[in-house]
């Protein structure tokens, strides 16, 4: 290649970096909201995963990228889900510590 050649190909790369940096800060900024989202509707009573809101952000990203937008949504969505607390319902909790207290007797 050219030095001309190169130049442009070291120019584009740096784009190209400079714009991965930027997704991946966009997708823990993602990943935070949606996990104070589901925080909230937890506090409300309600579900932590909100179903058909998933399904729409499915749609959209398959809308734009086909096949593979469907993949990039779940996998969003998935890292999403990990980096949530998942809360231990009271019953199981109980059950938990009344195991723990029993152990102890023995």
């Amino acid at each position: 290649m050219s030095r001309d050649t190169d130049a442009l190909a070291e120019d584009g790369h740096r784009a190209v970096s400079e714009l991965d940096e930027a997704i991946i800060d966009l997708v823990h900024r993602r990943t935070a909201l949606c996990g104070e989202l589901a925080a909230l509707r937890r506090a409300a009573g309600g579900p932590a995963i909100e179903l058909a809101r998933e399904n729409a952000v499915l749609r959209l990203y398959r809308g734009e990228f086909g096949r593979e937008g469907t993949s990039l949504a779940m996998l969003l969505i998935e890292l999403e889900r990990r980096t949530r607390p998942v809360p231990v319902p009271t019953a199981r909790r109980a059950a938990s510590a009344e195991r723990r207290v029993a152990a102890e007797r023995h």
